[in-house]
């Protein structure tokens, strides 16, 4: 989910990157220097939610094969962005329990020196299981790579570009998501023409 999550959340930015619109602050008067290597974007807490509500119901298997079930995420709802986490509230049934609450789960950000690459983790995922009592789930959760680079299309008129992002970082801002990503673009062959040149 978390991944979809993040290519849908810059699904929407791609565009807005490729004709030059960069979100900076500071005074006007004083302009800060363009950093031609990559772009920087934030977005606010009410666009991430839509795209959540966008991408559920959600189906999330947890645990193993002695305490392991498949959970169904949906309606999330007042996501809070802050010192460093994301937290919301999501209802949760589960397909072979009888589970149907709403949780409110919390995420965190990771950047793994060794891998070279950020990871969401779960922080708290409280939950009451059946015949157990109140359990949290982050232990049963992995954490989850988020991908280095991502590739899109972006259509310009009927010239199909190969838009790509190379993240560079990622921080949870207070009631903002901030990514800083190297931004490259690639024109693509029309579909087909390389089977066609092979014929030739």
């Amino acid at each position: 989910m978390a991944i979809s999550w993040l290519r849908s959340v810059l699904g929407l930015i791609t565009p807005l990157a490729a004709i030059g619109v960069v979100v900076a602050a500071g005074p006007a008067s004083a302009p800060s220097p363009i950093d031609t290597s990559g772009i920087q974007f934030t977005i606010g807490e009410e666009p991430l939610l839509e795209w959540l509500r966008a991408a559920t119901p959600y189906t999330m298997t947890v645990g193993g094969q002695l305490l392991g079930a498949d959970l169904v995420l949906s309606d999330p709802s007042e996501l809070r962005l802050k010192d460093g986490r994301a937290s919301l509230r999501v209802r949760v049934k589960g397909r072979t329990l009888p589970i149907d609450q709403v949780i409110t789960p919390v995420i965190a950000l990771v950047y793994d020196k060794s891998a070279g690459r950020y990871f969401g983790s779960l922080a708290s995922l409280p939950i009451d299981w059946p015949g157990v009592g109140t359990i949290d789930l982050k232990d049963y959760v992995p954490r989850f790579e988020i991908p280095a680079a991502l590739e899109n299309l972006w259509r310009f008129g009927d010239r199909p570009i190969g838009l790509n992002l190379r993240l560079r970082r990622i921080a949870i801002l207070d009631h903002a998501l901030e990514v800083g990503a190297e931004i490259s673009f690639d024109p693509i062959a029309p579909a087909g023409s390389r089977s066609a040149a092979k014929r030739r």
